[in-house]
């Protein structure tokens, strides 16, 4: 079991509020805001940790660059994609990786 996967395992016994306290210590080391891609439209809707939470909701109009290698909550849970503002979370995107 890799760090995501303990960090998931780990969430899913948590309360609701206990879980979304979980996210907002995450959102503060969230390097989003810092990616050439992240926009004024992103940071007014409040759009962070894309890797966890999915990809956005209709502000990003295209790749401008990818901050996600450098961003510490990438890091931390060793993370194996990236661009998860367009691509999906990392959930998501293990998940399509196993089928055929």
């Amino acid at each position: 079991m890799d760090r995501f996967e303990a960090f998931t395992a780990g969430n899913r016994g948590l309360s609701f509020a206990d879980r979304s306290a979980e996210l907002e210590r995450l959102a503060a080391r969230c390097a989003c805001p810092d990616c050439p891609t992240y926009n004024d439209c992103s940071e007014g809707a409040g759009e962070r940790l894309y890797c966890l939470v999915g990809r956005s909701f209709g502000c990003m109009t295209g790749n401008l660059g990818c901050a996600c290698a450098g961003c510490p909550v990438h890091r931390a849970l060793d993370l194996a994609f990236a661009e998860y503002c367009i691509n999906g979370p990392e959930a998501s995107r293990r998940y399509e990786r196993t089928l055929p």
